[in-house]
């Protein structure tokens, strides 16, 4: 694709309709000349952080937060031109960039409000640090003075041994082909879906297990509840009112209604 802009871009991925107009007419009139150095600054992981807290200061009141969305789209649009330098694939830009209407969509089936509020998290995806690649997300996640490829689980995930088998495979190629200097990195996931507590609530057979099981855990990790937004739909921690739809809701309930925490574990690809 010879242009990449914001309109283009909402089109590709199929954004919100609702949304979409409203990022466009804020987009119309926005001098985005003012943010050029946050935005730019998304693609140096150590400064992505700061750029985001300098970003939402110039944007000020952002009560629907169209104008940060707007922002992280603009800043996706500005590294299309990375990827075509690089030689990556659309199919890899475009997978990468649904997470807008995804995270759109996680939102809503939550709280009934189209609502972009992931903006703390896109930062990787429009600065370039983190990947689709099947069915998993790969990001080049800097730890000290090592860079390690931190493997992230999309909520609309094919979780079959296949499928992570292949996005696996794919993701090997991928930083072997375009970022070399990562050929022999570390593979590692950090998630409440590596915690060993998950062994008794779930059939060895279980497609999260037979994930578990291609990792070495060296860290039990810290207690969560961010499994409450992924397994139930919700935030809410009234934990006697989660739904009980499948076995491994059922078990969980009754595991943390007895006094059980789940803990986001650290494992290392084996």
């Amino acid at each position: 694709m010879k242009n990449m802009n914001i309109l283009t871009l909402c089109d590709k991925i199929n954004l919100q309709p609702e949304i979409k107009s409203c990022v466009i007419e804020f987009a119309n009139d926005f001098d985005f000349s003012t943010v050029t150095n946050q935005l730019r600054d998304f693609q140096n992981y150590e400064k992505m952080s700061d750029a985001l807290a300098e970003l939402q200061t110039i944007l000020g009141e952002d009560t629907d937060n169209i104008k940060i969305l707007a922002c992280m789209l603009k800043a996706s649009v500005d590294v299309y031109d990375i990827y075509r330098e690089k030689g990556i694939s659309d199919e890899i830009y475009f997978a990468t960039m649904k997470c807008y209407p995804r995270f759109i969509d996680e939102t809503y089936k939550m709280t009934g409000k189209l609502f972009f509020d992931r903006y703390w998290w896109t930062t990787r995806q429009a600065g370039c640090h983190l990947f689709r690649i099947g069915e998993l997300e790969y990001e080049m996640k800097h730890i000290g003075d090592d860079i390690v490829i931190g493997i992230h689980i999309p909520s609309n995930v094919d979780f079959s041994p296949f499928a992570i088998d292949d996005s696996l495979a794919s993701a090997k190629h991928f930083f072997a082909a375009y970022y070399r200097e990562l050929s022999n990195a570390e593979y590692r996931c950090h998630s409440w879906l590596l915690d060993k507590q998950l062994r008794k609530m779930l059939k060895d057979s279980s497609n999260i297990l037979s994930f578990q099981n291609r990792f070495e855990i060296f860290n039990e990790g810290e207690i969560g509840t961010d499994f409450i937004e992924w397994l139930y739909n919700t935030k809410s921690t009234d934990y006697a009112m989660l739904p009980e739809n499948t076995s491994l809701q059922r078990n969980m309930k009754k595991y943390i209604l007895s006094g059980g925490v789940i803990r986001n574990a650290y494992g290392r690809l084996k």
